[in-house]
């Protein structure tokens, strides 16, 4: 009797030991075919910036190729407010299956998530791509009095000025901050909720000055509705060659704190579905007709793979954890 027992008990754990092992076969398959057949389906790219700024520009200039070499649609969705953290707390909280992704200005994004202590956490984000790094540039509209920077910090010595600012927390809050500190120029600061807002603040004279992203500037400059009197970077920009940068002008010791855009994929995604988009990402920003987009907007192409913006994340957060304490402060005695 008791042998028959014992005899059950083993044929029980066996079955057991079976079902368990069929499981785990049946799991590495699901996941190996998910893998082989993504994507099946559309594939959604947040945008966490108002629409018509550049992030959504490059954006959408940018998907119809990506859309090409991935082979599904490729659909932007603005989730715009919180100078990106609405956008990015609902990418954290999406499926890590590759079918949801956000395109952040890296700095801007950080900062502002450090800056509002949003419980948002893309330091653990997967990288998959990026393809702009560029300079902020100080503006002001076309037919302002103030013809050079000069002018500009000379004019905030006698009157309080007005700065436009795309939003508390980001990459122009910063810049505005730090050309206080380090040359002086005085201004109150007005949010905008926007890149595209703050510069239509500037071109309807509701302010004196923005700093934006100098890039996005370009289109309004050949029009005349806005004049950039600095580069805050360490080359002039080829598509405003007029436009002197900040160290040329003799300010040597600025930070040199540029803007770089890429797209990132939730937490967890899986090695082989990042590795999918990073190529199809790197196909569509070699494609030539996504270069010639880019070229007529005066918008430099450099790509960064999934491992160059694994690094500048991390140098970024570097810059944050450096500065964000500065801006609380300036905004407590605001």
């Amino acid at each position: 009797m008791q042998t028959k027992r014992k005899d059950a008990r083993i044929q029980k754990l066996v079955i057991m030991a079976l079902v368990a092992l069929v499981g785990i076969v049946f799991g590495i398959c699901d996941g190996v075919i998910a893998a082989d057949t993504f994507p099946s389906r559309a594939v959604t790219v947040i945008n966490p910036l108002r629409p018509g700024g550049g992030t959504d520009i490059e954006l959408r200039n940018l998907t119809p190729f990506v859309q090409k070499y991935i082979g599904q649609p490729v659909v932007v969705k603005s989730m715009p407010g919180g100078g990106t953290t609405i956008g990015v707390t609902a990418a954290e909280s999406a499926k890590a299956d590759g079918y949801t992704l956000i395109c952040v200005p890296l700095q801007h994004a950080i900062l502002a998530q450090n800056f509002h202590e949003s419980g948002t956490h893309l330091e653990n984000f997967e990288p998959i791509y990026g393809w702009f790094e560029g300079p902020m540039s100080i503006e002001v509209k076309g037919d302002s009095p103030y013809k050079t920077l000069g002018e500009l910090v000379a004019a905030s010595k006698q009157k309080k000025l007005k700065a436009a600012l795309a939003g508390i927390g980001s990459i122009d809050h910063l810049h505005t901050l730090l050309l206080d500190q380090q040359l002086g120029l005085k201004a109150t600061t007005i949010p905008y909720g926007g890149g595209g807002p703050a510069s239509k603040a500037a071109m309807g004279g509701e302010v004196d000055f923005l700093v934006g992203l100098s890039t996005t500037a370009v289109r309004f400059v050949r029009d005349g509705k806005l004049r950039v009197l600095a580069i805050l970077g360490p080359k002039r920009l080829e598509a405003l060659p007029d436009s002197p940068t900040i160290y040329e002008l003799g300010y040597k010791d600025y930070p040199n704190i540029s803007f770089i855009r890429g797209v990132l994929s939730p937490p967890g995604t899986p090695e082989a579905v990042v590795n999918t988009l990073e190529a199809a990402f790197k196909k569509a920003v070699d494609d030539p007709g996504f270069r010639e987009i880019m070229k007529k907007q005066g918008r430099p192409v450099k790509p960064f793979s999934a491992k160059d913006m694994k690094q500048a994340a991390e140098d970024t957060f570097k810059l944050s954890q450096k500065y964000t304490p500065f801006m609380q402060e300036a905004a407590k005695k605001k």
